[in-house]
């Protein structure tokens, strides 16, 4: 059944259309790879400040870089998606793009989950004060995950 819908999906006339147009792929690719990069710059330096850092000093640290995560994922879902109409095979039926897409949703769910904690203290996450153990492991959660979805976005097109 995926089968038949990709078939569908990549005769409609705006899947051909952009598979007609040389340049598209090559552009949308630029754009969804720049994304990862404010993504990835994102999440390491939320990342250092949970692993590293004695201190989350404020709501405000979180909420920068959460920023950034949140509109360079929705770059990422539309520029996925674009990608993903003009070559529906390759992603729909890759178990590899399913892995992926599975990351990304635990990926988003740690970060909302962290948001939400830090919206709670008033001042923010103190891991000095509070030896806050579970932003440590939420630090390294989130650089892990981004590695692992950076792979597997790679595989997509190997296997």
């Amino acid at each position: 059944m995926l089968g038949e819908f990709c078939d569908w999906l990549a005769g409609t006339p705006v899947s051909q259309a952009f598979q007609a147009r040389g340049w598209f792929v090559p552009a949308v690719q630029t754009v969804h790879i720049l994304a990862i990069s404010f993504l990835s710059v994102a999440l390491g330096m939320l990342s250092f400040e949970l692993i590293v850092r004695r201190s989350l000093p404020t709501r405000d640290g979180v909420r920068r870089f959460a920023q950034v995560f949140w509109l360079s994922l929705g770059v990422l879902l539309a520029t996925g998606v674009l990608l993903t109409v003009t070559e529906p095979v390759r992603e729909l039926l890759s178990s590899v793009f399913r892995a992926k897409m599975i990351l990304v949703m635990v990926l988003a769910a740690v970060v909302g989950w962290l948001q939400t904690r830090v919206r709670r203290r008033p001042g923010g996450l103190d891991l000095a004060a509070r030896h806050d153990g579970a932003a440590r492991v939420c630090g390294l959660l989130l650089l892990l995950l981004s590695v692992a979805i950076m792979t597997a976005g790679r595989w997509i097109a190997y296997v």
